[in-house]
């Protein structure tokens, strides 16, 4: 007997069944009727006549039926969204019709109540040693699959990347995917896996790392599942984690103590104790995230300096006021990351102090008064070029500034600037990054994207991102 690959069917389906289909949702729709083949969607729902009449040009072309039954069977990948109540005789049908994958969006079960506790349980027994369906959920917004064709938003960017998220927040998997989507970052998948009863976090991280389209993993994981006690869930987990061999940036959920209840309320998870997750962070080349934020800026930093091997934990800045300097090395001090901002030793520091009359160039670089940028590249070539710096983080505010309307030869010239700095860091393997307090030019985001120039919101954020990168490339350092 052929064995089935269920993440072929999971994210590059031959065929998609909508379970539930709503005309007052019918943004759920929109990413699989815009993007998946019309011929092979089948939608199945018990508002047929008011979705015809209310959204006629949108469902044109598009196979709606008014019972699971009518529908072929073998199903590669179903979205389900119904009641609870109807829940289980819907997936029941489904498994006869040896359905393949089947997404449970249907929230209300073991996370909320007795009566949901006794669904999803029921659910888990179905599934348990099914050897011919796997479940995503119940609780969650589901799949995104640029190259499979479908997506549960359909805001999401049809252009493939290579990065692959794991997530049981559908909320954060929106954010998550839509903040990196604006900042250049697209995906090979992304799953929202709510409840986790079938398919696991780890069973993901296990594809992904195998996956040849998906060079890093993101995760964000609360716990475990209430119905897996007994099977050595993290331990599972943890192996998934030591066999990975691509970066995972891994936000975990539920540390603190009200975050464990609150895990507890949005996906029934059995939220673990702190001491695990610190060894496996010590045991596994995963590299632990506090934020959504953090999570976000370090996917950017992966994405556009990944080539780079910063060799020491420790960073040049570069401003243009004082005051930026103080606070900004401060801010990073505050991380406890083990970040240094290291003084420009001897002979180096003569040498750029020949070539000014005022300004600091003990690091960070303050040269406000430094008008040519010939003579500002030159100290920071002389600067980032040192061994113990191992990465650069410039100040800007694009170019158009202090409400200034420049001509495009001087936009052309901040661009082209831009650049010889980055190329600098480049030839020596070292991540050039600017921080940019704050922006409304929407062509100043756009350029640094073509540019490949990481942009952070402020000098803690580029130097916890970049010490997390230091952190992935040097396995043997640790946090004191």
């Amino acid at each position: 007997m052929t064995q089935i690959d269920f993440f072929e069917k999971l994210f590059y389906p031959k065929t998609l069944a909508f379970i539930g289909a709503n005309p007052r949702r019918i943004w759920h729709l929109a990413g699989y009727i815009n993007r998946f083949p019309k011929d092979s969607l089948y939608i199945v729902s018990n508002y047929i006549d008011e979705l015809k009449e209310k959204h006629e040009e949108f469902i044109k072309g598009v196979n709606i039926y008014a019972d699971i039954s009518e529908i072929p069977d073998e199903i590669d990948h179903t979205v389900i969204s119904v009641s609870r109540n109807r829940l289980l005789e819907t997936i029941k049908t489904c498994l006869e019709k040896r359905f393949y994958t089947i997404h449970v969006f249907s929230a209300g079960t073991g996370e909320f109540d007795e009566k949901g506790f006794e669904i999803e349980s029921e659910l888990y027994e179905l599934f348990k040693n099914n050897k011919n369906s796997r479940l995503v959920g119940p609780n969650c917004m589901g799949l995104y699959s640029p190259r499979g064709k479908f997506s549960y938003s359909g805001g999401f960017s049809e252009q493939a990347g290579n990065f692959a998220l794991v997530s049981q927040s559908g909320d954060l998997t929106n954010r998550i995917v839509y903040d990196l989507n604006s900042k250049g970052v697209y995906f090979s998948f992304a799953a929202s896996v709510g409840n986790s009863i079938s398919l696991r976090s780890s069973d993901l991280i296990d594809f992904y790392n195998r996956d040849e389209n998906t060079d890093a993993i993101l995760s964000y994981m609360e716990g475990f599942s209430q119905f897996r006690k007994n099977e050595f869930e993290g331990r599972i987990f943890f192996e998934s984690l030591k066999k990975n061999k691509k970066p995972l940036l891994l936000l975990k959920g539920g540390m603190s103590e009200l975050g464990k209840r609150a895990a507890s309320s949005h996906t029934g998870s059995l939220a673990s104790q702190d001491a695990i997750w610190n060894s496996i962070f010590k045991q596994t080349n995963a590299i632990p995230i506090v934020s959504l934020e953090e999570l976000v800026d370090t996917a950017v930093l992966f994405r556009f300096c990944s080539n780079c091997e910063p060799k020491h934990n420790s960073i040049l800045m570069i401003t243009y006021s004082g005051g930026s300097s103080v606070l900004g090395v401060d801010s990073i001090a505050r991380l406890n990351a083990g970040i240094d901002v290291p003084a420009i030793r001897e002979p180096t520091h003569s040498k750029m102090k020949e070539l000014i009359r005022v300004g600091s160039i003990t690091n960070p670089l303050d040269l406000p008064d430094v008008r040519d940028e010939n003579v500002r590249i030159e100290l920071f070539k002389l600067a980032v070029s040192e061994e113990y710096i191992s990465g650069a983080i410039r100040l800007t505010g694009g170019p158009r500034t202090m409400g200034k309307d420049p001509d495009k030869e001087v936009i052309d010239k901040f661009y082209a600037d831009l650049m010889r700095y980055k190329e600098i860091c480049t030839k020596l393997n070292k991540p050039f990054m600017l921080t940019v307090p704050s922006t409304s030019d929407e062509d100043f985001r756009k350029k640094l994207i073509e540019l490949e120039i990481p942009a952070f919101s402020s000098f803690s954020r580029a130097a916890k991102a970049f010490s997390n990168l230091y952190r992935y490339k040097n396995p043997k350092y640790s946090e004191t």
